[in-house]
Formats: C-alpha cells, sequence, structure tokens
C-alpha cells in the first residue's frame, strides 16, 4: 500500500539551506553586505587600475608587487565636546590590497609609488550620554611612496608615506532607533607607516605593517573634541612579485 509523502515545512526548508551553507560563504555574503554600492564602485575601480598598470608596465623583471593583506584595528575612545562624554568605538577586522611599481633602485635601497586600499567593516559604537550611530565602515584608497631597504636582502624593512580618499559609511539608524540622515561621508586622509617584507621565494614574499590612516572624523552623530582621528590598522599578507 502506498503513503503519499508528507510535505516539507517552508520553515524547515530554509533552517536546512541555512544549515547546509558554509561558513565561508556566509561570511562572504556578510562583508560584501556591509561595504557600500559606491565603495564597492570605487574597490573595483582601484582593482581595475592595478590590473592595467601591471599589464602596461615595463616588461622588467620583479619591478611590481601586489600585496593581500588581513588585519584589525584596536579600539578606541572619543571624547565629545561637552565634558564628561564620550564614546567607544570597538576594534574591527581590516582587509588591504597594495599595488607598488619600483622607479628607483640604487642598490642599498629602492623607492616605490604605491596605491593603498584598506577597507575596515563594521566598527560598533556605544556610548551611555548620548545619541550615536550604531557603526559604521571604512575604505581608504591612499596613492604615495614607499623606501624600501636592501630591496634584494631576504629581509627588507621599509616605510611609507601618502594621501588620498576616505570614505565613511554610517549605520543605517541611531542608537536610539531613529533612521540615520546621511549614511556617506567623504574625507581626506593622510597614511603613514612602516612594515617588513619578507622573501619567501622569487616572486613570493611575506609583509607585516602598521600603517595610520589620519582622516578626519566619521560621523557618529555627536559632536567631539577632536576634528581627526587616527586609524591605526595592523596587518599581515602574501607578496606577488612581477
Amino acid at each position: 500500500m502506498c503513503k503519499e509523502a508528507l510535505p516539507v515545512p517552508e520553515n524547515q526548508t530554509s533552517h536546512s539551506s541555512l544549515a547546509g551553507a558554509s561558513l565561508t560563504q556566509l561570511g562572504e555574503h556578510w562583508f560584501m553586505r556591509t561595504l557600500t554600492v559606491g565603495a564597492r564602485r570605487i574597490l573595483w575601480s582601484g582593482l581595475l587600475l592595478l590590473v592595467t598598470a601591471i599589464i602596461a608596465g615595463p616588461a622588467q623583471a620583479q619591478n611590481q608587487e601586489l600585496t593581500f593583506s588581513l588585519g584589525g584595528i584596536p579600539g578606541q575612545w572619543r571624547t565629545f565636546q561637552n565634558p564628561g562624554g564620550a564614546a567607544q568605538i570597538s576594534a574591527d577586522r581590516s582587509f588591504g590590497i597594495n599595488y607598488g611599481h619600483r622607479f628607483l633602485s640604487a642598490g642599498i635601497a629602492a623607492l616605490y609609488g604605491e596605491i593603498e586600499f584598506a577597507a575596515i567593516p563594521n566598527r560598533i559604537i556605544t556610548a551611555s550620554n548620548a545619541t550615536v550611530a550604531q557603526n559604521y565602515a571604512s575604505l581608504y584608497v591612499t596613492p604615495g611612496l614607499r623606501l624600501k631597504l636592501f630591496p634584494s636582502s631576504r629581509f627588507s624593512p621599509w616605510v611609507a608615506a601618502g594621501g588620498g580618499y576616505a570614505l565613511y559609511q554610517e549605520s543605517a539608524q541611531l542608537s536610539n532607533g531613529q533612521n540615520t540622515t546621511n549614511k556617506f561621508l567623504n574625507r581626506g586622509v593622510f597614511d603613514y607607516g612602516g612594515g617588513l617584507d619578507y622573501r619567501l621565494f622569487r616572486f613570493i614574499g611575506l609583509r607585516g605593517e602598521v600603517r595610520d590612516f589620519f582622516s578626519g572624523n566619521p560621523n557618529l552623530n555627536v559632536a567631539l573634541s577632536s576634528s581627526t582621528q587616527h586609524n591605526v590598522v595592523a596587518s599581515g599578507g602574501i607578496i606577488l612579485r612581477f
């Protein structure tokens, strides 16, 4: 005697599909939703510029570097203009891409032009005595110069400095539940820092670095005691040399 198959409830089906999704897929989906449409356009335009520069660059061995890095930014406190008030900004992860082109070499040192991309997707803001944004995301694009010592050695320390564009995206709602009136804020940014490169193979290396993206304030929905903010990012990554 045949029995009819019982229909599976819709909510059970959706829970099963969510359970089947990998943590990697969920993480990628969350990160892409966190970045704004404008930020993603800037990021993809930057990547296209890097690929074009690599293809159009002179055919000289290992004059170009492309670095992919992961890191983080520590939490910090920002004081208000009114005495006694402060907001805490949480730590967060960072994602970075750096393109460098060596245009001058003198044996003991080499000078590179570079473009640094850094994204910080979700810094949470808390304040006990003020209405603030719930969180914000950051994107920094900074062309600059990098001076590397002992470029032919296995270990090569370097310093870098540059300036460019910062994009801040505030959360859709404030801490009291009200909607945000202006989510996007454009700022100028100056970046400086240093690091150490380690040559694994001829075309592959590792990099550890610390950079400070010094910019105007993000929009926290409250007047701060200072008009600028330090955003210190420590990261490590892999270098591809061409």
